[in-house]
């Protein structure tokens, strides 16, 4: 199993990435931040005066906005989860679901100026009507119910040290799991494995450009028992691979 469209969307619009809006006309908009609610509709935190207020005091009604949002990998040569974005139209939020809001976006995304909302800080949101993801060769539109009942992936911020982590004391104990997995396929592979993305599901090992790999493919996903649910499960569930050389309940191209 592997992240759905969906999760990959909730993940990338989660706020830990930066995001790009665009009002309708094509004109982006700077100086904001973004996050997203339980089901994933964005809010957006801005200063009185700047673009957003601007625009939606002269627009009069909710105008139609785009956000977007690239994956940023951790580690450089990663494969990309893509680029998502988020159609719909843009309100403020109203005075009386501020504090409401304030705690969803702190969910999300923990900022400071999340103490300024209601004094030097506004805050709007994004009633979504259309999802998509971009990733390589393809655009996948998602359903907008797909999207809200989705959860982001529990690994993502911390994706980046846990890859160093396994590079730096567990290289061994990695190499030695693929092998015996690949060996259990009855292919065999000479190089150097190396994890280059994590999430609740498994995780995408670099085979590099040894043509002994599987299929003689570059990139080979190994993937858990079950998903999981955060960092500290994340170290049960792995234990017995790098430590007892057991093997993953599935592995794919």
């Amino acid at each position: 199993m592997r992240p759905s469209a969906a999760e990959v969307a909730r993940t990338l619009a989660r706020g830990r990435l930066k995001g790009a809006l665009r009002f309708a006309d094509g004109i982006p908009v700077t100086g904001f931040h973004h996050a997203t609610d339980r089901t994933g509709r964005p809010l957006l935190l801005a200063a009185p005066g700047d673009e957003i207020t601007g625009r939606l005091r002269e627009s009069g009604a909710a105008p139609d906005v785009s956000l977007t949002v690239d994956d940023v990998p951790p580690l450089r040569g990663a494969p990309s989860l893509g680029r998502i974005r988020l159609t719909g139209t843009l309100s403020r939020v109203p005075e009386t679901a501020t504090r409401a809001a304030v705690l969803e976006y702190a969910r999300s995304n923990p900022i400071p100026e999340l103490f300024d909302v209601g004094d030097r800080i506004t805050m709007h949101r994004i009633e979504l009507r259309r999802v998509s993801l971009n990733r390589p060769g393809s655009t996948e539109e998602i359903d907008p119910l797909d999207y809200a009942a989705a959860e982001p992936d529990p690994l993502h911020e911390c994706e980046g040290d846990l890859l160093q982590d396994l590079a730096h004391h567990h290289s061994a104990q990695l190499d030695h799991h693929l092998r015996h997995l690949l060996e259990a396929k009855g292919a065999a592979y000479a190089g150097v494995p190396r994890a280059m993305r994590l999430d609740r599901y498994g995780f995408v090992i670099d085979l590099g450009d040894d043509t002994a790999g599987p299929a003689h493919g570059r990139w080979l996903r190994l993937e858990f028992a079950r998903p999981v649910c955060s960092q500290h499960d994340l170290a049960h569930l792995m234990h017995p691979i790098l430590f007892h050389h057991h093997t993953a309940d599935g592995c794919e191209h």
